[in-house]
């Protein structure tokens, strides 16, 4: 018994030792479990990111004792406290605002966001109750940091470690163990939850993507189709919208008159009903959209465009968009679209700033004055992107009061979906002006307008927004409208005979060959049955996120 309380003792004295040491690293740990609980739904996430942040914990901590007892150390201290704080802090925002963790696709939008998007984001999303956080947090640290680490009596416990570590041979063996097996199981079992890995996971995945874009998608013609160009003369457009949900649509049974101008016009357009977006960002949205790449064969090396694909039809090829370029060379979408013969980036501010719409006008009518006969002409909206009440003037500020719609009712939402529904209606009349300009040409023209996303406004969840963790049915259903002019009828009588083909579920991944439907190319590796045009149009399931069948959740 004398010889165990031998070894005890000095242990026990040690350990006590080095408390503050444990509170600094361990504490951010401790808010993380416990706020984190109050904002994930999913018991087995929130268990799963404390676990994954404990491990991390430990492991700092452990290279912590390996420095020797300097002045290094106490600033690496301070170094891994302020670390762990700011993982703890965008983790309980992420919670907060979406009840998920953080994401590859959410990354992806980190990866392409500027520091003005960013300021967008904060003015959006940081809430009172964000802010409390921060402050809670900082005035922690601050308080802990200054009554631990630089106190007199601290710099006698930072002396201790060393002795802990390769003098008590029971220690030493523990704290290394330890090490050893918390980088393992982070690296092979908490690998998502992990941020810092997550995130060069992820960043790593997105400059291949880049490459590959840059390699195959960003040229004008691709090697890898091979296209059957036809002589007819036309005129085709097609709108890409920005974060619109067909949820806030009057088109689609929305009790607010948000189309007004495309409702007048009902009886001219086809309003598909069931049509999802692959995505509910952005970025990977429209690398599925916009290409060959689907499902099952996402970020193909063998990859080509509908503006590839529309080159080699002999058309001009125009990208007309009102989002910004971030350097012209860096954003995925504009990289699809520097494929275009001509291009025209309209727009050089952020969305934290006022940018309408309408700005492209000016450029679509000098298009229209061209005269050459085959035009094929892309238009990227800024639409209703957040902040949403950047996205309309201020004589299309209409909406006002409570919506009864609206599932979560008080303050914030109120003004949100108000911003909303305003942004949707500015959109309306987008939409409506490019038809009008387009049917005043008298060609055998279209038009076909669908968003990249939707947008979950107060309809699902308690907030506003896109995330693919949560990925609610707003985020995903999107509006597919078209108008065909008289002479395009005419060309192709037999479109639309079919009569539930508004009523098809569809999803956007494979669009490439609904466009090439439409547009009457032929190419080698078409696929009638993912056209929704097509009579031989086959309904498969739409998988979503990790092989989530959408109509079956």
């Amino acid at each position: 018994m004398l010889n165990i309380l031998k070894y005890i003792k000095p242990l026990k004295r040690e350990v006590n030792n080095l408390f503050p040491i444990v509170v600094l690293l361990y504490y951010p740990f401790i808010i993380l479990s416990t706020i984190g609980a109050c904002y994930l739904p999913s018991l087995w996430s929130y268990i799963r990111e404390v676990i994954a942040f404990g491990l991390l914990t430990s492991v700092l901590f452990v290279v912590t004792s390996l420095f020797s007892p300097t002045k290094l150390r106490k600033y690496l201290i301070v170094i891994f406290n302020l670390i762990l704080s700011a993982l703890v802090f965008i983790k309980l925002i992420f919670y907060q605002q979406f009840g998920a963790k953080i994401n590859a696709s959410a990354l992806f939008v980190v990866f392409e966001t500027n520091t003005e998007e960013a300021s967008g984001f904060i003015s959006d999303y940081i809430n009172k109750s964000i802010l409390f956080l921060f402050i809670g947090l900082l005035l922690l640290s601050i308080f802990l940091v200054k009554r631990l680490l630089f106190s007199a009596k601290f710099d006698e416990y930072i002396f201790v470690v060393p002795r802990l570590c390769f003098k008590n041979n029971v220690l030493k063996g523990f704290v290394m163990f330890l090490f050893l097996l918390s980088g393992y199981v982070i690296f092979t079992m908490f690998y998502d939850e992990n941020i810092i890995i997550k995130g060069l996971s992820s960043y790593n995945e997105y400059l291949e993507l880049k490459e590959c874009l840059k390699t195959n998608l960003a040229k004008e013609r691709s090697e890898n189709i091979k296209v059957f160009p036809n002589n007819d003369e036309a005129t085709y457009v097609v709108i890409i919208g920005e974060s619109t949900s067909r949820w806030h649509m009057q088109l689609y049974d929305y009790n607010r008159e948000t189309n007004p101008l495309l409702t007048e016009i009902k009886d001219e357009l086809f309003v598909f009903s069931n049509v999802i977006s692959p995505h509910t960002h952005t970025i990977l949205s429209l690398e599925k959209v916009l290409t060959l790449s689907d499902y099952w064969y996402p970020n193909k090396d063998d990859n080509a465009s509908i503006v590839q694909l529309a080159n080699h039809a002999g058309f001009s090829t125009y990208w007309l968009s009102n989002q910004r370029p971030v350097g012209i060379h860096e954003s995925i979408p504009t990289m699809i679209g520097n494929a275009a013969k001509y291009k025209y980036y309209v727009n050089s501010d952020d969305t934290f700033h006022d940018v309408y719409d309408e700005k492209i006008f000016p450029y679509l009518d000098n298009i229209l004055k061209s005269e050459l006969p085959k035009k094929m002409i892309f238009i990227h909206l800024i639409g209703t992107h957040t902040s949403y009440k950047r996205r309309y003037p201020e004589k299309f500020n209409y909406f006002s009061g409570e919506n009864s719609k609206t599932k979560f009712k008080h303050e914030n939402s109120l003004d949100v979906v108000n911003e909303y529904d305003n942004a949707v209606r500015y959109n309306d009349s987008i939409v409506r002006t490019i038809i009008e300009k387009i049917k005043e040409q008298n060609t055998n023209s279209y038009v076909l307008y669908f968003s990249d996303h939707g947008e979950d406004v107060f309809d699902i969840m308690d907030s506003f927004g896109h995330n693919e963790i949560n990925g609610t049915k707003p985020m995903y259903d999107v509006p597919f409208v078209i108008w065909l002019s008289e002479k395009y009828k005419r060309k192709n009588n037999s479109f639309f005979t079919t009569n539930d083909v508004l009523e098809r579920s569809y999803n956007l991944e494979d669009f490439i060959h609904s466009f090439s439907d439409l547009s009457n190319i032929s190419f080698d590796q078409f696929n009638p049955s993912k056209s929704v045009f097509n009579k031989e149009y086959v309904k498969s399931k739409r998988l979503i996120k990790n092989g989530i069948d959408y109509d079956e959740r």
